[in-house]
């Protein structure tokens, strides 16, 4: 796990020296224990590369040049398969030791197909010497993040994340107000875009690649699908994802420095501790955070799993009363605005796992490919209103509701979309601000399209069923844009590789797959699941009502966080955007318990637009509270 970034520019172009030393600095976070660098003859390509030393500490420096000299390879993340690789390489002269160096001759054997051997989680940059081109690489389900921006010399300038961009002095970071848009209307930018005009996500699955003319294209190599040879009945399917999740397990706990399993207490991290606890020779380490403040404990269901397989366990007790002192630095790491509160708790979770670990393995991904979102399923009280006539719902209905209750009546016409459309079903059960929320706070923009929408309706016909398509929908917006986004950040900002053993893309496959009368049967959340962890976690856990954890957002807002998100909101700079206005703002106020979430979400925006574009940009993390950092403006 590392930082990679650099700057390419087309033979036509002048050559060009951007700010390593920015760029590479600006990421020390993401790479404590070394740094690399390499820049062509001409200086028309520079790559640069933090690194976070996991698998072979001593040979395992990048960049990587292979042996002819002709390629150089930046890495970040890790190819899990390494070992299974380098055993069909043995002709090939190695330098290292390490799980990177095998893409190179990968790569020279078969220049577009190389990915498709590929298990991990990385974002590669392959600069070729001889013909001036570069290839960026992101993995299969987006782990780890890609970013890059044309250049005013018709060249790129790419990173793991946007600073290094804004670092480099190549581009600058205005905001994009679509993007802003889109945001408030999924809580996440979704990719390609991000909130500053220009620079992009390089999406998950897709590969870019510029030739020496400055020529860009961007094609992707592979999408959620289910998998075609999945055993039929129930009891096969059980056993075959058991043997692809025992699999994912095996190859993810390959380390060179102390790992570790976060332990939530739920059915996903409980069958990756079951599964790694049967793999290792000692005391599996497990840890689970149990929040002052932060409502349902699972600390105690964890700790009979960890009883249960003899684990070294512990439970961290973690204060995350005091966001305002925080905000700012979190602000600084994820970059990207993120409505999810979750940012701040899971943020602190790995600082205390850092004391410990450098690797931690978790659950992630579990919902999107056993089905445990509410989304997925119709709700009863809509099941209930379709029985009345649709010319009474639409006629008498929602245009009474809508004139005494907007929300009310949006939420009553989503009822009909769950078999309409399902896309736009998903949209609107995951969305903080639907139309009745934005006249509330003055914003007159346009409301996008979800993206679910558009999305679900490309995919559908590759797929059997609807569930099956709205999982694959949300892997491709949500699971990339908001949850693996957040992991990456809260992890590389203290410096910790997390790794998520449900996305590996074989379990994926076989997933989607599955008929939802086995995923989910008589409607039942992650049923499949569940009986495949009855054979291996107690009964407790495997019967227990899914909860996601959830940040005490209403509580921070009715103290003193809700006047700093004042203060932050209705700065001249803030009102003057149009997206909100001061009075929408006091009525979210008004209301904390029901709106904190909102009002969470729009400072999380605010920050992120102070951090990127107000001022010079910071070469590292801001350590005052809130209220210094909003008076600094």
């Amino acid at each position: 796990m590392c930082g990679i970034a650099g700057v390419f520019v087309p033979k036509t172009a002048d050559p060009v020296r951007p700010n390593l030393d920015a760029m590479a600095g600006i990421m020390r976070h993401r790479g404590p224990d070394g740094e690399g660098r390499y820049s062509s003859a001409d200086n028309r390509f520079h790559g640069v590369f933090r690194r976070l030393a996991i698998i072979d500490l001593k040979t395992g420096d990048q960049p990587i040049i292979e042996a002819n000299g002709s390629s150089v390879l930046f890495g970040n993340g890790e190819i899990y398969n390494y070992i299974e690789l380098r055993q069909t390489l043995k002709d090939y002269p190695f330098k290292t030791e390490g799980d990177m160096e095998a893409v190179l001759p990968l790569k020279r054997r078969d220049p577009d197909g190389y990915v498709h051997a590929l298990n991990g989680m990385y974002a590669l940059a392959i600069y070729d010497v001889d013909d001036h081109s570069l290839e960026l690489v992101r993995d299969r389900m987006g782990v780890k993040p890609v970013y890059w921006a044309r250049t005013r010399q018709d060249g790129i300038v790419y990173g793991s994340e946007i600073k290094p961009l804004l670092a480099s002095g190549l581009v600058e970071a205005e905001v994009d107000s679509g993007a802003a848009n889109a945001y408030l209307a999924h809580g996440y930018v979704p990719s390609p875009k991000t909130l500053l005009k220009g620079i992009n996500k390089l999406p998950a699955g897709h590969r870019l690649k510029i030739d020496a003319k400055g020529h860009i294209e961007i094609t992707r190599y592979w999408r959620p699908t289910p998998e075609r040879d999945l055993p039929e009945d129930n009891q096969g399917i059980q056993v075959h994802l058991d043997e692809l999740i025992s699999d994912s397990v095996r190859m993810q706990l390959r380390s060179d420095v102390p790992i570790g399993v976060l332990l939530s207490g739920g059915l996903d991290s409980g069958m990756v501790v079951a599964h790694a606890a049967a793999m290792t020779s000692h005391k599996l380490n497990t840890f689970t955070a149990r929040f002052e403040g932060g409502g349902r404990d699972e600390s105690p269901m964890a700790a009979e799993v960890a009883s249960r397989f003899g684990t070294e366990h512990r439970t961290l007790t973690i204060g995350a009363n005091d966001a305002a002192a925080l905000l700012p630095q979190l602000a600084w790491y994820a970059e990207e605005p993120l409505a999810d509160a979750a940012l701040l708790p899971n943020f602190l979770i790995e600082r205390a796992l850092g004391d410990h670990v450098t690797v931690a393995l978790n659950g992630t991904g579990g919902d999107e490919i056993f089905a445990g979102y509410g989304r997925y399923f119709q709700l009863p009280i809509e099941q209930q209103y379709l029985k009345v006539p649709a010319a009474i719902r639409r006629g008498l209905i929602e245009p009474m509701a809508e004139t005494f209750a907007p929300m009310r009546a949006w939420q009553l016409s989503r009822a009909e979309l769950f078999n309409a459309d399902r896309g736009r079903y998903l949209h609107a059960h995951s969305t903080q601000f639907p139309g009745p929320i934005r006249d509330m706070i003055g914003n007159r923009m346009t409301p996008p399209h979800g993206v679910q929408t558009e999305i679900f309706a490309n995919i559908r016909g590759g797929f059997a069923d609807d569930q099956s398509a709205a999982l694959a929908t949300d892997m491709d917006t949500y699971l990339v844009d908001d949850l693996l986004l957040l992991l990456d950040r809260t992890s590389m900002a203290v410096s910790i590789e997390g790794r998520v053993p449900m996305l590996d893309h074989r379990l994926v496959e076989a997933a989607l797959a599955v008929p939802p009368e086995i995923r989910t049967p008589s409607g039942r959340q992650k049923g499949l699941q569940r009986a495949m962890a009855a054979k291996l976690l107690p009964e407790s856990v495997v019967s227990a009502p899914k909860h996601g954890f959830v940040s005490p957002v209403p509580s921070w807002m009715a103290g003193h966080l809700g006047e700093l998100a004042r203060d932050a909101l209705t700065r001249p700079q803030a009102l003057e955007r149009g997206w909100w206005t001061q009075d929408g703002i006091d009525r979210l106020l008004a209301d904390r318990p029901r709106h904190g979430y909102r009002l969470y979400a729009l400072l999380a925006l605010e920050l992120a637009i102070i951090t990127l574009t107000e001022g010079p940009l910071a070469t590292s993390a801001p350590h005052t509270n809130l209220e210094t950092f909003l008076h600094d403006r």
